[in-house]
């Protein structure tokens, strides 16, 4: 059994987000190829001196997308921790064969393994997956040692599946 507690910071919810957006390593080398040839043609475009109103929205739109992740989902993301009080209080939670027990001072609840649907990570934080949009997450903070963090990332792949990173 692993037990953790911690208290979720901004900073966690924003790294979650980016984190459940990450693209599967498929989609991103294909988007890198996709973002390649765009930049490649919008270049051609700058270079030769003809720009067209395709190639303008091409910028607005590459310039929509850098805000959108930089600047929007930040704010979005700080905003909804604010609004989610339960968020920002203390939770206990518990590993066990039988799955994660989370307890705060307004309640507890136990979700077996089998009800997770899939789960990811990366050096920071764990996401346990209820559902295609809704997680569980678990900073590495919370541990009280890289060992707990390591036996909770070995334990995860029998009990729910090959994980992301």
């Amino acid at each position: 059994m692993i037990e953790i507690r911690g208290v979720l910071q901004p900073g966690d919810y924003i790294r979650a987000q980016y984190l459940h957006l990450r693209p599967r390593p498929t989609y991103k080398v294909l988007g890198v190829i996709v973002l390649g040839f765009f930049l490649w043609a919008g270049w051609l475009s700058i270079s030769s001196g003809e720009l067209e109103a395709l190639d303008l929205v091409f910028f607005l739109a590459m310039a929509y997308l850098v805000l959108n992740f930089t600047v929007y989902l930040p704010w979005k993301t700080r905003r909804m921790y604010r609004q989610q009080k339960a968020l920002q209080r203390e939770s206990k939670i518990k590993f066990d064969e039988a799955g994660v027990t989370a307890e705060n001072e307004n309640g507890r609840t136990s979700t077996p393994w089998a009800d997770f649907l899939k789960w990811k990570q990366n050096d920071e934080l764990i996401l346990l997956y209820f559902s295609d949009c809704m997680f569980h997450m678990i900073p590495k903070r919370f541990f009280a040692g890289i060992g707990e963090f390591e036996n909770l990332r070995e334990m995860l792949p029998s009990k729910i599946g090959a994980g992301e990173r």
